[in-house]
C-alpha cells in the first residue's frame, strides 16, 4: 500500500486539502496505488479559520473511518483512503512546526540588532522596515522575501526528519501552494529543493525520498481583497509577485519536480481583508475544487508517465462562464468525479432530510432483518457524527454555489425529489406504473437501499454496514436514475 504525502503550505494549502477531504469522504479513487494520504500542512498562522476548519475536518474524517472494517475493501465506497493520523508522525494539528514566529517580529528573528554594522546595513538594504517590524505569528502577509527567510529552518527540523523516515519505496509526493502571497511562494521552492536534495545520515531512507515521484501545484491569483490601508496585504500587488515567483521557479526548479500543476482565474471575489488568524475563513472556490482534482490526476498517472522531464498541466474547464456545473469539466475530470460526489451527495441530502422523511428510511431500514442494524443505530454517536459530516458536505457545496464564478454542482434542497440534485441533469422520471400506484421517489430510493443490503456480510459492524449500503445503494440510484 502505498502512500501520498501531500504538503499545504499556507491558507491556500488548507483551503485545497478541505476539498480534497470532501472527495475521498465520496470515495473517489487516488488509483490503483494510492491508499493512504499523509497531509502536512505548513502555516506558521497557528489559528488560521481556514487551517482549523480543514484540521476539524480531517479529525471528523478519522473518527468515522476508524469505525469502518475495510479489511475486504471493495472499489467503491465512502471513506475508503485513510488519512493518516497526526499522532502517527508527532505532529500537532497535522502541522511542521516552526519555530520563534509567535509574538516576535521580524527583525527580532534574525537578530538584527546583534549584526555587525556592516550586516546590518546590508539587512537594512534588503528589507523595509516595515518587513522588520512585521510580526509573524499570523504568517507573511504576502512577503515571500521574509517567508523563505523564517521558512528555511524546516530542511532540518525534527518534524520534517520524522516525515522522511517513514516515507517509503513507492510513496509519492505533493506540494499546494499559492505563488502570490508570502508562505506559498517562498515554501514551495524551499520544500522541494531540501525534498530532492535530502542527505541527512539519520535518514534511512533518503534515496527513496530524493527520488521519489513528487508533483505539484502553483494556485495563480483567483481573487483579490477589499482595500484596507491598515493591511500589509493589497491584492493590486499579487500580478506582479506571481510573474516575478514564476521567473524565479522556471530558472531553478523545473528540473526538481515530475508534474507542475497550475490553476488561475480572473479575480472578481473581493474577500475581506484579513491579514490571518481565525477571521481569515473563505468560502470554498472553484479554484480550490480544481487543484484538488489535480491531486487526483497526479496519483492515476503511472510512473512512466511522469519521469523523465518536467510535464506540465492546467487545471481548468472547457467552457467558460459565471456559473458552472459538471458539464463544465473535461471527461477526465468528469469520469473520476461525477459518480462518487453525486452518490454522496445523495447520501448526505437523505440524511440531512426533514425528520419525518429521514424516519420513514431509518424505519424501513431497522424493519430490513437481512440488515440488522440495531435499534439504536440511529440514536448512536456514529450516525451522528456521519450527519454531522454531511451537513459539512452540503454546505461546502454551497459555499461553492455562492462564490464567483459559481461553481453549482448539486441542489442541496431536493425536498421530496431526491433524484433532482443534479444541476443541468434531469432525472430519469418514474415509471407509469410507480406513479398509478403512488410510488414515490424517496419510495425507489428505499427500495434500492433495501435491494442492496441482501449481500451485506451481517456480522460486519453497524457502521460498516451502514457505509456499504449507502455506498452501493447511492451508486445504483446514480446510475439507473441520473447518469449522464
Amino acid at each position: 500500500m502505498s502512500k501520498l504525502y501531500i504538503f499545504g503550505i499556507g491558507g491556500t494549502g488548507s483551503r485545497v486539502l478541505r476539498s480534497l477531504t470532501m472527495m475521498m469522504a465520496a470515495g473517489v479513487n487516488l488509483g490503483r496505488d494510492i491508499k493512504e494520504i499523509v497531509p502536512i500542512i505548513i502555516d506558521p498562522d497557528r489559528t488560521n479559520g481556514d487551517k482549523m476548519r480543514t484540521i476539524t475536518l480531517m479529525r471528523a474524517y478519522n473518527k468515522l473511518r476508524n469505525q469502518i472494517d475495510f479489511s475486504d475493501q471493495e472499489d467503491y465506497a465512502f471513506f475508503k483512503t485513510q488519512i493518516a493520523a497526526e499522532n502517527n508522525l508527532a505532529l500537532q494539528n497535522f502541522t511542521l512546526n516552526i519555530k520563534d514566529t509567535d509574538e516576535k517580529r521580524f527583525g527580532d528573528f534574525i537578530e538584527k540588532e546583534s549584526l555587525s554594522k556592516e550586516n546590518r546595513a546590508l539587512v537594512e538594504m534588503l528589507f523595509s522596515q516595515k518587513n522588520l517590524d512585521s510580526k509573524m505569528d499570523v504568517g507573511f502577509k504576502g512577503n515571500p522575501n521574509i517567508g523563505c527567510v523564517v521558512l528555511n529552518q524546516i530542511a532540518d527540523s525534527d518534524d520534517l526528519k520524522n516525515i522522511a523516515n517513514s516515507f517509503d519505496q513507492g510513496d509519492r509526493i505533493f506540494i499546494i501552494s499559492s505563488i502570490f502571497g508570502g508562505t506559498g511562494a517562498s515554501g514551495f521552492p524551499l520544500l522541494l529543493k531540501t525534498l530532492r536534495d535530502a542527505d541527512n545520515a539519520t535518514l534511512s531512507n533518503k534515496e527513496a525520498l530524493n527520488n521519489a515521484l513528487i508533483g505539484g501545484i502553483s494556485v495563480l491569483p483567483y481573487f483579490k481583497l477589499e482595500y484596507d490601508e491598515n493591511s500589509e496585504i493589497e491584492s493590486s500587488t499579487f500580478m506582479s509577485k506571481t510573474k516575478a515567483a514564476l521567473a524565479y521557479y522556471q530558472k531553478n526548479i523545473t528540473d526538481e519536480i515530475n508534474a507542475f500543476y497550475f490553476v488561475a482565474d480572473t479575480p472578481q471575489q473581493a474577500y475581506e481583508n484579513n491579514e490571518g488568524s481565525t477571521a481569515q475563513k473563505n468560502n470554498a472556490h472553484m479554484v480550490e475544487f480544481l487543484a484538488a482534482s489535480a491531486i487526483v490526476d497526479f496519483c492515476h498517472r503511472s510512473k512512466d508517465d511522469l519521469e523523465g522531464m518536467t510535464h506540465y498541466y492546467q487545471m481548468g474547464t472547457h467552457r467558460f462562464s459565471s456559473a458552472l456545473t459538471m458539464k463544465s469539466f473535461y471527461d477526465e475530470t468528469k469520469a473520476r468525479l461525477y459518480q462518487p460526489l453525486t452518490s454522496f451527495t445523495l447520501a448526505a441530502n437523505a440524511v440531512c432530510y426533514p425528520p419525518e422523511a429521514e424516519k420513514e428510511i431509518q424505519g424501513e431500514l431497522n424493519a430490513n432483518k437481512s440488515l440488522n442494524l440495531g435499534s439504536d443505530f440511529f440514536t448512536g454517536e456514529f450516525y451522528r457524527h456521519f450527519k454531522e459530516f454531511a451537513e459539512d458536505y452540503r454546505g461546502w457545496l454551497d459555499e461553492m454555489k455562492q462564490n464567483n464564478p459559481q461553481l453549482n454542482l448539486f441542489n442541496t434542497a431536493t425536498q421530496n425529489k431526491p433524484f433532482e440534485l443534479v444541476s443541468d441533469i434531469e432525472a430519469k422520471k418514474p415509471t407509469f406504473l410507480k406513479r398509478a400506484f403512488g410510488k414515490t421517489d424517496y419510495s425507489t430510493f428505499n427500495e434500492l437501499i433495501n435491494k442492496n443490503a441482501k449481500g451485506i456480510d451481517n456480522s460486519l459492524s453497524a457502521p460498516t454496514k451502514f457505509i456499504r449500503l449507502y455506498s452501493r445503494g447511492t451508486k445504483e440510484m446514480v446510475k439507473e436514475k441520473i447518469n449522464f
